[in-house]
């Protein structure tokens, strides 16, 4: 009589869709959210968010989270969030503490202070790729925001951005995938340093 496979690999394929279906998984992601507070945190930054938006930002939160305990990044993902419409008041909800290693700013300080840390003026300096060498332009960081409420329409946002950091300046590509539920907004992004890339293209 054959042996009993107590583990069957052809199912570790299928693990994520398997854990999230367990009662275990539930319980984790439930005390997750509920330890980030984030409807308190909404309320207190003025924004308003119908179940499904709040759901669905719970959720990428606790993945993020989770994620969080199991990865040493290199690169930073993060969660804004603003209301549809309001682009101005774009509010940074979770970042990962490898953006300390880009730019020596806790992530604690930055979702404190957001993301005029690394933009301290009206004006962002954006990096184009026009050709082989990289195109320095000083734009409003209002109409880099109104660019980003529009791509909410395409879902996917990507530039690259010289930032000020506790050592100087770098570069980052700021890669996100937006999403519009009901009047909520949700920027799923990462912050990707490139500076050795860009510099050694400038040298």
């Amino acid at each position: 009589m054959p042996a009993t496979e107590e583990y069957p690999l052809h199912e570790m394929v299928d693990f994520a869709s398997v854990v999230v279906e367990t009662t275990v998984f539930e319980n984790v992601l439930t005390a997750l959210i509920e330890a980030f507070k984030l409807p308190r945190f909404l309320a207190g930054i003025g924004i308003q968010a119908d179940p499904r938006a709040l759901r669905r930002l719970e959720a990428k939160v606790a993945a993020h989270l989770l994620d969080q305990l199991t990865t040493d990044r290199v690169d930073a993902p993060y969660v804004s969030v603003w209301e549809k419409g309001r682009h101005h008041e774009v509010k940074m909800v979770y970042i990962n503490p490898a953006i300390e290693k880009i730019t020596g700013f806790s992530a604690r300080k930055v979702l404190k202070i957001g993301f005029s840390i690394f933009v301290p003026d009206d004006l962002i300096t954006r990096v184009d790729r026009t050709g082989d060498t990289p195109v320095h332009r000083q734009v409003p960081i209002e109409q880099e925001r109104e660019e980003r409420q529009q791509e909410a329409l395409r879902g996917r946002w990507e530039r690259i951005y010289e930032i000020l950091t506790l050592h100087g300046t770098s570069y980052v590509k700021d890669v996100a995938l937006i999403e519009e539920i009901g009047n909520l907004c949700i920027s799923s992004g990462t912050l990707i340093d490139i500076t050795d890339q860009l510099d050694d293209k400038m040298a």
